[in-house]
């Protein structure tokens, strides 16, 4: 979950979930699970975002990132 602040935030910004599977890839059950948290956290419409070491298979993702996505912001910080 990203936040403005803490420990009580004002705006939440996205919620997300990591998948770091050996064979398996963020799918339509991981985004039916994340908007099910979403909807018991706020009825706000907040970006969902998702971290999958072995990409993506469904559509409804504000974003997605994956191995190179983390090691490239890491070698840029």
């Amino acid at each position: 979950m990203g936040a403005d602040r803490q420990p009580v935030a004002r705006r939440l910004l996205f919620l997300g979930s990591v998948k770091w599977l050996e064979n398996s890839a963020f799918d339509s059950h991981d985004l039916a699970a994340l908007r099910k948290h979403r909807t018991a956290i706020t009825d706000e419409p907040v970006p969902l975002v998702a971290v999958s070491r072995n990409g993506v298979s469904c559509s409804g993702l504000q974003a997605a990132y994956g191995p190179e996505e983390l090691l490239g912001a890491w070698r840029r910080s």
